[in-house]
C-alpha cells in the first residue's frame, strides 16, 4: 500500500506524515500548513488500484471535507468494507484544494466608505446598490444648501430693523437649519448602516475546481498498532 499527498496550490503545503493499520482501520495522519490561519481548504482522499482503477471509499471519516489548517490531521479508512484487501497494491492519495474568496471584503468595505452601496454592488456582481450612495450624497448636498440658506437668512435677520420681517427671517432660518440637520443625520445614518451591513456580509467562495463540495467532519478512533510501509511523493 503506497501513501502520497498532493497540494493543488502554491499557497499551502499538505504533507502526509504516516499511516498506521490495526488490522481493521487505516489511520492517515497529515499536516496542512497555509499562509493564513483563517484560510479554508477542502481535503479528500483518492484510492486507486495498481492498474489505475479507482476505488470508491465510502468508509472514510475524520479530517476531510471542509478543513482549516493545522498539524496532525487524521483520516480513518476501513479498507475491507470497501472491498480492498491487504494482498492488493493500492495507491492512497490525500489531496487538498484551497477555497478562494469570490470577493475581497476589506476592499468592498473601503468602497462602501467612499460611496455607500458601492461595496454591495461589487459583492453582488453589479446590482445597483450604488444608488444608496447617490441618495446619501444627495442628502448631504441638500443639507449643505439649506445650512447655507439658513446662515444667510440669519444674517439678514440680524440686520433687519422691521420687527415683522425680522420674525419671518428668524423663523425661516430656524426651519432651514432644522431641515439641514435632519438631512445630515439621515446621511450619517445611511452611511453607518451601510458599513455595518457590509461588515455583516458573509464571505463566499468560488466553486472548487477539483472536488465536489460536501461537508463531513467526523472524529476517528485512536492510533493503530501495526505500521505499514510509508512512501511520500512531492
Amino acid at each position: 500500500m503506497v501513501l502520497t499527498s498532493r497540494a493543488n496550490s502554491q499557497d499551502f503545503t499538505i504533507t502526509t506524515q504516516r499511516m498506521e493499520f490495526n488490522g481493521k482501520q487505516l489511520q492517515i495522519t497529515y499536516d496542512l500548513i497555509g499562509k493564513s490561519k483563517g484560510d479554508q481548504y477542502y481535503v479528500w482522499v483518492e484510492v486507486e488500484k495498481r492498474n489505475g482503477e479507482s476505488i470508491k471509499t465510502i468508509t472514510l471519516t475524520g479530517d476531510r471535507g471542509d478543513i482549516h489548517e493545522g498539524k496532525d490531521k487524521k483520516i480513518i479508512w476501513e479498507p475491507e468494507r470497501d472491498s480492498v484487501f491487504l494482498n492488493e497494491e493500492v495507491l492512497v492519495e490525500v489531496k487538498a484544494e484551497k477555497y478562494v474568496k469570490s470577493f475581497n471584503k476589506g476592499s468592498a468595505m473601503v468602497k462602501s466608505m467612499i460611496l455607500p452601496g458601492l461595496g454591495q454592488t461589487k459583492v453582488s456582481k453589479g446590482k445597483p446598490y450604488w444608488l444608496i450612495g447617490v441618495a446619501t450624497y444627495g442628502a448631504l448636498a441638500g443639507g449643505l444648501v439649506l445650512h447655507s440658506s439658513s446662515v444667510k437668512n440669519y444674517d439678514l435677520y440680524a440686520l433687519e430693523e422691521d420687527p415683522s420681517v425680522r420674525k419671518d427671517l428668524l423663523d425661516q432660518a430656524q426651519k432651514q437649519q432644522n431641515m439641514s440637520s435632519g438631512l445630515f443625520i439621515s446621511a450619517a445614518a445611511i452611511w453607518t448602516v451601510n458599513i455595518i451591513w457590509m461588515a455583516a456580509v458573509p464571505n463566499s467562495y468560488m466553486p472548487l475546481k477539483n472536488a465536489k463540495l460536501t461537508i463531513d467532519r467526523v472524529s476517528g478512533p485512536g492510533k493503530g498498532q501495526t505500521l505499514l510501509t510509508l512512501q511520500i511523493k512531492f
